[in-house]
């Protein structure tokens, strides 16, 4: 059988455009699916967010001119939101390499704020963000930033090299590790206004101080386990500040109950009234979560030195002169504590740590979880009883840090 060229050239025409009618629609991306499930996610916390327009390209979204609004605050402009890599998942949810945000510059009273380059990585748009399993509120796994800078009158004040945040769920969902770095960071101390504070930071060294801040958290999700094992700040040639917390209750459900009472606040035409309900309803579920331990450390990198013998030559004695005047005092300066066994602690630290200056600790390990509204109950009633309550300690020069379990 013998068929026509000019025949044959149309049935190959025809078959790709019936191939590409047929698959064309599969393929495509329901851009404005999209962006309207990307507005769920934000409205969980209570966030109004809305876009100009949207604009596909490919496997790239491009949410035009957003802007996001808090209940009783005026909205604020963010610029586009460029999703890349942007996945349908087939079952209504959505997977994203990368969303991108506008670089942010805000001026205001001869401040200006800046930020470059940030970003989520990792990006989970659920079908339907009710916060029901653990993906839901985990929805991303890492942020980051590009340089931060806040200049005052042209001058910087504020720098700091980045941000990163790594978010990793365990693969049975029972854990979550939350990981920030904030690195090269760097203050000008010129801009203080009190002269006296300005004058002494001088005179200790310091008019620029740099340095880093860290965050290490571990969320058991069954138990409803937060453990915060390090949230700290370290400045170079001073020391660095470190804070540790654990927690009991933050369980998904505790979680859901915070999104209804944020959603029903957003509802409210009422802005004053919406914050009062919210905050009613944070103080009824404060009742579910439990204190378990926490602690704060101060670990010395030079500075203790340093303000011993400035405070001395303001007295006109030598530093180790007035460590040996501070240790005299500290019995009566403590007495008007009126808690002879803690002050019994903090003397014996403070001597200890005087002497040879390493680290301070002020620690909270109750012998079990000791609930929120004990602790505030008590902090009202009788703000002493909560150093028995919470098993408050002082010491110095821990080998270890104190606080919490792995």
């Amino acid at each position: 059988m013998n068929f026509h060229p000019r025949f044959m050239q149309k049935l190959i025409v025809s078959s790709v455009l019936g191939s590409l009618a047929v698959s064309g629609p599969a393929l495509a991306l329901d851009a404005d699916d999209f962006a309207t499930k990307v507005a769920a996610i934000a409205s969980q916390g209570g966030v109004k967010v809305s876009f100009a327009s949207v604009e596909p390209d490919g496997d790239t979204i491009v949410l035009k001119s957003a802007r996001v609004q808090s209940p009783g605050e005026a909205a604020v402009d963010i610029g586009d939101l460029t999703f890349n890599g942007v996945k349908d998942e087939n079952d209504g949810s959505y997977h994203v390499d990368q969303m991108q945000f506008d670089d942010v510059n805000i001026t205001g009273d001869g401040i200006s704020v800046s930020v470059v380059d940030i970003e989520l990585s990792g990006l989970t748009v659920p079908a339907d963000p009710v916060y029901e399993t653990i993906a839901d509120v985990t929805f991303y796994e890492g942020f980051s930033t590009g340089r931060i800078v806040v200049d005052k009158g042209g001058k910087e004040i504020f720098s700091m090299t980045g941000v990163d945040l790594d978010v990793d769920r365990s693969d049975d969902d029972s854990r979550v590790s939350l990981l920030m770095n904030g690195s090269g960071m760097s203050i000008d101390l010129s801009e203080i206004r009190n002269p006296k504070a300005k004058q002494a930071l001088s005179a200790l060294g310091y008019t620029t101080v740099t340095g880093d801040v860290t965050f290490d958290g571990i969320w058991d999700v069954e138990p409803g386990t937060f453990n915060l094992r390090e949230y700290s700040l370290s400045l170079d040639d001073i020391g660095r500040l470190a804070m540790s917390m654990e927690i009991s209750g933050y369980t998904m459900e505790f979680i859901r109950a915070m999104q209804q009472a944020q959603n029903a606040a957003a509802a409210n035409p009422d802005p004053e009234a919406a914050q009062q309900a919210l905050g009613f309803a944070m103080l009824g579920m404060l009742q579910q979560l439990s204190f378990n331990s926490a602690a704060i450390r101060f670990d010395d990198d030079s500075v203790t030195e340093k303000a011993l013998d400035f405070a001395g030559k303001g007295q006109g004695i030598s530093g180790d002169q007035m460590r040996m005047a501070i240790k005299g005092m500290m019995p009566l300066m403590l007495g008007q504590l009126g808690l002879p066994a803690l002050q019994q602690q903090i003397s014996a630290a403070a001597n200890v740590y005087l002497d040879d200056p390493g680290s301070i600790t002020i620690s909270a390990r109750p012998a079990s979880p000791v609930a929120v509204p004990v602790i505030m109950g008590a902090g009202m009633g009788d703000p002493k009883s909560l150093v028995d309550l919470l098993n408050v300690q002082v010491t110095a020069n821990d080998p270890v840090e104190v606080c919490c379990n792995e």
